[in-house]
């Protein structure tokens, strides 16, 4: 009897909290690009390098407050060949009373290179695969319209022949502007 009672208040928690969770009704889809500050390490590295960047995302509620936002990042370079990163994110947004709407993300990518926000170091023969955490806060303006807050911690593990494979812890603070249409 005991977890029946657990197992039901958490579906009613949960309940509830689905039920409110789309930071601006009717809007089913959020296009959002913001300012970032970065901070990345290479394991056994002493020092931390940072930079800034400019990230594009897309987002689609796929239900409630439950948002899918992939981000593709393609860079060319003078002397190099062009690099890619995919992320496919999950994120969850909390209503809240007001126009505070904190959420979470998780999500995976691979790519050919190194992804710090908006800048890519890539190679043909480099296989990346990357795993974001994080989360942050939408204030919401009007019904359109919000500044976003975020933090993301992710860990970049790149593998290429004849080299042992490496890691990169990537921290980085985004702020900018997200549109619901």
């Amino acid at each position: 009897m005991k977890k029946l009672c657990v197992f039901l208040a958490v579906l009613l928690f949960l309940g509830a909290t689905f039920a409110v969770s789309q930071p601006v009704p009717g809007k089913k889809f959020e296009f959002s690009t913001a300012f970032s500050f970065s901070s990345f390490k290479f394991s056994g590295d002493t020092e931390s390098t940072t930079l800034l960047s400019l990230p594009l995302r897309v987002g689609y509620y796929i239900w409630k407050g439950l948002e899918f936002e992939p981000e593709l990042i393609l860079m060319k370079f003078d002397d190099s060949d062009a690099a890619y990163n995919l992320n496919g994110n999950l994120s969850y947004n909390f209503n809240t009373s007001g126009n505070f709407k904190p959420f979470v993300l998780a999500g995976a990518g691979f790519g050919n290179g190194l992804a710090y926000g908006a800048l890519v170091e890539g190679d043909p023969d480099v296989n990346a695969t990357l795993l974001n955490f994080g989360g942050g806060v939408k204030y919401v303006i009007g019904t359109s319209g919000a500044i976003r807050l975020e933090y993301r911690y992710t860990s970049n593990r790149i593998s290429f022949e004849g080299f042992d494979p490496e890691t990169a812890t990537i921290h980085q603070v985004f702020i900018g502007v997200a549109l619901f249409f």
